[in-house]
């Protein structure tokens, strides 16, 4: 069984040179996410009935816990990845490139060096491998506050990544999909800022000036009278950078 990979991002999985592996059940599952989460750190058994039952664990916690490792050790025996007893828990040990979580947060860091270094291109494609890399929302099927408070964290890394990704698109003037994108997603999140920031910058590259103006003056209308709040640093650096487009429209309205 060589060439065992695993998959975080999206539903719990299991690669093998031949296909996908059974995982088994919903918390065999969560066994395996927290350790690979943990990379190579030792997980102690309590560590692993917190995230998998909360405060409410039953007696037969503990015995179960150690079931559920068994059968993983037997669905990954032959191949490149090993749960070894540490303490009193458990150690997962997988090469970094064999899971996905690192694997996009290692591709993501190489985005930002690319990008500092000038060779957009490149980070571009970067950037789209990193995001490939997404099934669906991060940990499908597992609940409870650990991996609620996981998948949040991941999902930041997702939206950064994004982010990053339209930055790059527009910064090469690659602005028609980008502005397509950005509509949807100031729609779907209207008061996250740097989402209006990059929507009014992709407007402005694409020479559609009284758009951009249009899309400052939504989200700073938005942020006043929903919130109460004036826009942030962000958006005043887009004003600034349509200027006097912005002054002589708002003066007209």
């Amino acid at each position: 069984m060589a060439g065992l990979s695993f998959g975080l991002l999206g539903p719990i999985k299991i690669w093998s040179g031949d296909g996908e592996l059974a995982a088994g059940s919903p918390q065999q599952r969560g066994v395996l996410a927290l350790l690979l989460l943990s990379e190579g750190r030792q997980v102690s058994v309590d560590e692993i009935v917190r995230a998998l039952w909360g405060l409410e664990a039953p007696p037969s916690a503990v015995v179960t816990t150690r079931t559920y490792v068994s059968r993983l050790r037997r669905i990954l025996a032959g191949g490149e990845a090993e749960i070894r007893s540490a303490g009193r828990g458990y150690q997962l040990v997988v090469a970094p490139c064999a899971v996905d979580v690192p694997v996009f947060r290692q591709t993501t860091s190489a985005v930002r060096e690319a990008r500092e270094r000038g060779r957009l291109a490149e980070a571009s494609r970067l950037s789209r491998d990193a995001l490939a890399l997404w099934r669906g929302p991060a940990l499908g099927g597992l609940g409870g506050a650990f991996f609620e408070g996981r998948r949040t964290w991941l999902e930041r890394l997702r939206a950064t990544a994004m982010e990053d990704r339209w930055a790059l698109d527009i910064e090469q003037g690659h602005c028609d999909q980008a502005i397509t994108e950005l509509t949807l997603a100031t729609t779907a999140e209207p008061y996250r800022e740097r989402l209006w920031e990059l929507l009014i910058w992709a407007f402005d590259r694409d020479g559609r000036r009284d758009e951009a103006v249009s899309a400052y003056q939504r989200i700073a209308r938005l942020l006043a009278d929903d919130l109460g709040l004036e826009p942030g640093p962000g958006l005043r650096r887009m004003r600034a950078r349509i200027g006097t487009a912005v002054g002589a429209s708002l003066v007209s309205t």
